[in-house]
């Protein structure tokens, strides 16, 4: 048997509470003038340095290179939506990254918190605490009958989504996901790739959420959200050990040749080491691979997305097959002191 509290940090990533609002006499963003939307970057820039001084970043859209606002985007502090919005897009972001205000997206703002693991009453918390401080000085339009008003009416009412990201490889294998999907959608779920609306479920990456936001209640969305997370993490955890009892040395093996083609290659193009290093996550999830250290793993993680390593390894403009040299030699010279490989019996 699996030992399930350590299954849960393994299956639960990542936590998510975005609040959707909008200004009392502005147009909708997809409506407004570029002066509009300047005024509201200033307004919000304003009550920001109201509320918490000195806290927050402004980044500007149409001042970010393509990787800077690809980066952003890996990092879920902007949305692809906004990265293309150069007239009047912004940002605000906090010191630890963690809170993040996009500004003139589909809504004026689009407030958002991320936190690790599973905890979205927390993150909801802290969220709502930043959204209140905001109403005392923004002047949010709202309706007492219809909520919270917004551009698209799925998110009327509470303006509210709260997500979770999952690592469901178990019930990818068996095929059972796309049943779980489909039971659940009728209670107002919904589950997208690990970057949200229209994008695909990259290494087993699943992002689960509420899909009304009107008739619910901010408790009601937690509630569901979080009923839901543990239907699926239950049917993973059993997934994942019909899998060790069913087939651990293929597994095994399976998760041994990936980690080995990682540390010992030459070229390592993107998809490849999108597809191993997933490998590796399943095999750390099974005891298969142990990690040395959690956190330098984490950030070895996040530094290998796309333009993330293309910043960081200062690499624009490169042809491919240079990109893909780099990526084997960092790949081959960080993995092996972060990850070990753990022998039967041991």
């Amino acid at each position: 048997m699996v030992n399930t509290p350590e299954f849960m940090k393994t299956i639960a990533m990542t936590s998510r509470i975005r609040l959707a609002r909008n200004l009392s006499g502005f147009p909708f963003p997809s409506k407004m003038t570029k002066q509009h939307a300047l005024e509201i970057l200033y307004l919000v820039e304003r009550a920001l340095r109201k509320i918490d001084p000195g806290e927050y970043r402004h980044f500007s859209i149409d001042k970010l290179s393509h990787s800077e606002a690809s980066s952003l985007q890996e990092k879920y502090i902007i949305s692809e939506a906004l990265s293309k919005r150069l007239n009047g897009g912004g940002v605000f972001v906090s010191k630890d990254e963690a809170v993040s205000i996009m500004v003139n997206e589909e809504d004026h703002l689009r407030e958002q918190y991320i936190l690790k693991g599973f905890d979205l009453y927390r993150a909801y918390e802290r969220l709502s605490a930043i959204d209140d401080g905001l109403s005392t000085v923004l002047d949010f339009a709202f309706d007492e009958r219809l909520g919270y008003l917004t551009a698209c009416p799925s998110n009327l009412g509470t303006g509210m989504r709260a997500s979770v990201m999952l690592f469901l490889p178990g019930l990818t294998w068996t095929g059972e996901l796309k049943e779980e999907i489909r039971s659940w959608k009728a209670q107002g779920m919904t589950v997208r790739g690990a970057f949200g609306e229209g994008s695909i479920a990259e290494g087993y990456q699943y992002q689960v959420s509420n899909e009304r936001t009107l008739g619910l209640s901010e408790k009601e969305i937690l509630e569901l959200v979080t009923e839901f997370t543990m239907v699926l993490c239950d049917r993973e955890i059993v997934a994942r050990e019909r899998l060790l009892e069913e087939a651990e040395t293929e597994t095994r093996d399976r998760v041994l040749r990936a980690y080995g083609t990682l540390c010992n290659c030459a070229l390592l193009d993107l998809p490849e080491f999108l597809n191993k290093i997933a490998e590796v996550r399943v095999g750390i999830a099974l005891g298969f691979l142990k990690v040395t250290n959690e956190k330098k793993f984490e950030e070895f993680l996040d530094d290998m997305r796309p333009a993330t390593f293309c910043l960081n390894h200062m690499l624009e403009g490169e042809n491919e097959r240079f990109y893909d040299e780099v990526r084997a030699e960092t790949v081959g010279r960080m993995l092996p002191n972060l990850v070990y490989a753990v022998r039967r019996g041991e």
